[in-house]
């Protein structure tokens, strides 16, 4: 979620490639295949990545992919499309005397997943010796795939096409499997690639006289979950919600927690459902139903029992690119999700639990970059406003200053008025505020006002003075009435809020108060305050706080702290509460003032988060990632945790 992230594979591949200008790769024959391919070697590490196709490259058509690495190479990963994300990945590692091809696909920026769409045949030539491993394979289904908006990509062979590469230093999880986890990548580039050079009537002849005797490597199946206690421990100090309902003692079929867990006094919490693909935002429909996206799979609807648990499941809509944002009409009959570029909608029949025929209300936003997820909500009081947010494209996405870019924002679309062909996001809508880094977490409070949750940036550094450990802080933000545009600036890529003022040594600076990188004649930090909204409360920098619901009594706001690399020790991987009041004025805040930063407290955390390593296998080794919030009607909150390939759904409540 964080750009911060862009330190992964997952950022590595995602930056965009021209395909501009001459190849670099060169025709080059195997002397042990006798393949010829069309080949680049990286010179940042020696590691060459060669690819020969059919002569025939219309749709569908096979690959050889050919990867050699020096041995101090522990990984290597090719993109099939050039970025990272929404396109077919392969991932390769020595295991002994002979390599491991991983079939691999990302739905955003987060360790990439097991991908059953390519299947893989290991080809004479994979090997490993004391200086170098080879890996060499047949893909079917790496040169044709399902892109973010939905529809068929096609590998152009005819031409040059944009390929990259990332490489790790430190060894995978599990060599012998092809589903491990791998660590961040050590470097990582970019080319432009010749493949009418890689074409060939002979491909195969090649294929068939150089199969191994293995069988094919398919989809790549789920990591093992690591096994864990799960007692709770109880130390965290009490928060002050009304008593909910019962919490159920367990759900049937839910398995035991993945992850151990610390619950603030009185707190308890049960594990719902495990198994999950990367879970993120909830919503009820008007049946009762829940409705969950599922990062790289689609929407699944969930029947409640009244004690809180799930009874049936079933997928509601089958859409990989959807990858966070879900919201339905105010009638209930009109469902909406998004993926990196698009809102969707579908009829919706809560009573049979079924769609109708998808269509588009929203295109146009930004393909790729650090920020991929968009957040959707529809309130009651104005059941014609769709709200959507927009992240920044890079940790420093300058450009995004200029609200008519349509990044770190967030607009409102009015749906009684939309385009038969939807709405695009940069050029309609209405702006709702902008200068937001990352605004995932957005709700309303019983005044019907949006709030919202920002994730700030990374790796900062102030007159030579390395600050990113504890600035810049996490915003919650008021942003107000969506019936009305909101054109104030909130600061981004210009003004942080401060998290630790004592690392400010050149000036006096209080917490929440924003500040500047690079203080000049022309703009300096005091410039900040004329020209800014200011947050109404900070969170610890690098926190990642994804989503934030109020409790039934909106005395209470939930925020989940997702976690992030960009910190040694590491923060976050959280719920937290935010106490609010209503003020003399009518309006919501926090009890806390602004210049706080002891305005949280937390409800369920990991016991040694320092042991939640951002940079680790999944951005999550150890320890359970709080995503998506919702109450049901008892006042029970449930929320998902997306740690992959181990994601699970919880319910909580006090007692």
């Amino acid at each position: 979620m964080r750009s911060a992230q862009l330190l992964s594979w997952a950022a590595a591949l995602a930056s965009q490639v021209s395909g501009e200008g001459l190849a670099q790769s060169v025709a080059s024959c195997d002397s042990v295949t006798k393949i010829c391919f069309s080949s680049y070697t990286a010179p940042e590490n020696g590691v060459t990545f060669r690819i020969a196709l059919p002569q025939n490259v219309t749709d569908p058509y096979d690959a050889v992919i050919s990867i050699t690495a020096p041995v101090s190479v522990t990984w290597a990963g090719f993109s099939w499309g050039g970025t990272m994300v929404f396109n077919p990945l392969t991932a390769a590692w020595a295991n002994g005397k002979t390599t491991v091809a991983s079939s691999r696909f990302a739905f955003g920026l987060g360790l990439p997943q097991g991908y059953d769409g390519a299947e893989y045949t290991l080809l004479k030539g994979t090997t490993t010796n004391a200086t170098h491993w080879t890996m060499v394979a047949r893909c079917r289904g790496c040169t044709s795939w399902q892109g973010n908006d939905g529809n068929l990509a096609v590998l152009n062979g005819t031409g040059t096409t944009p390929f990259a590469w990332a490489q790790g230093d430190t060894a995978v999880q599990d060599p012998s499997n092809n589903a491990s986890a791998f660590n961040v990548h050590k470097a990582y580039g970019k080319w432009t690639h010749d493949l009418n050079a890689a074409r060939s009537p002979s491909f195969n002849a090649w294929v068939s006289s150089n199969v191994l005797s293995v069988a094919p490597i398919a989809s790549t199946t789920a990591v093992p979950a690591t096994t864990l206690s799960t007692s709770v421990v109880s130390t965290a100090k009490p928060t002050t919600p009304a008593k909910s309902a019962a919490i159920p003692a367990s759900c049937s079929g839910a398995g035991a927690a993945v992850f151990q867990s610390v619950l603030a006094s009185g707190w308890k919490a049960t594990k719902v459902l495990g198994g999950l693909t990367s879970p993120r935002s909830l919503v009820w429909d008007s049946a009762g139903n829940m409705l969950m996206v599922q990062s790289g799979k689609g929407i699944t609807a969930h029947t409640m029992s009244a004690d809180g648990c799930v009874t049936s499941t079933k997928t509601l809509v089958a859409l990989n690119s959807l990858n966070h944002g879900i919201t339905l009409s105010a009638d209930g009959k009109t469902l909406y999700a998004s993926s990196m570029t698009t809102v969707f909608s579908w009829p919706y029949d809560a009573k049979a639990i079924s769609v109708g025929t998808r269509s588009t209300v929203v295109t146009g936003m930004y393909n790729g970059g650090a920020h991929t997820t968009r957040t959707l909500l529809i309130g009651a009081h104005a059941p014609n406003l769709l709200v959507v947010s927009h992240g920044s494209n890079d940790n420093w996405d300058y450009a995004s200053g200029n609200k008519a870019t349509g990044r770190a924002i967030v607009k409102v679309f009015d749906l009684s008025t939309a385009p038969a062909s939807g709405y695009n996001y940069v050029s309609g809508g209405y702006v709702m505020g902008y200068g937001m880094r990352n605004e995932v977490g957005i709700t309303f409070d019983r005044n019907n006002m949006l709030w919202g949750a920002e994730n700030s940036g990374d790796n900062f550094a102030r007159g030579g003075k390395d600050i990113h450990q504890n600035n810049p802080a996490e915003k919650l933000n008021y942003i107000g009435d969506i019936t009305k545009p909101n054109n104030n600036w909130y600061g981004y890529p210009t003004c942080f809020a401060v998290w630790q003022a004592s690392d400010f040594s050149d000036t006096k600076l209080q917490v929440g108060e924003h500040f500047v990188v690079s203080p000049n004649s022309t703009f300096k930090d005091d410039s900040c305050k004329s020209v800014t909204t200011t947050p109404a409360l900070t969170f610890m920098a690098h926190s990642a706080p994804i989503d934030s619901k109020f409790d039934l009594t909106y005395s209470n706001l939930f925020v989940t702290f997702h976690g992030s690399w960009n910190r040694n020790p590491t923060t976050g991987f959280k719920l937290v509460v935010v106490p609010f009041t209503k003020g003399t004025d009518g309006l919501y805040k926090p009890v806390a003032p602004s210049t706080s930063n002891t305005g949280y407290t937390d409800v369920m955390s990991n016991p040694d988060v320092t042991k939640c390593a951002g940079n680790g296998p999944s951005f999550s080794s150890g320890c359970f990632r709080p995503a998506g919030l919702l109450f049901d009607s008892a006042g029970r909150l449930y929320m998902t945790s997306d740690t992959t390939s181990q994601a699970e759904l919880w319910v909580l409540g006090k007692s």
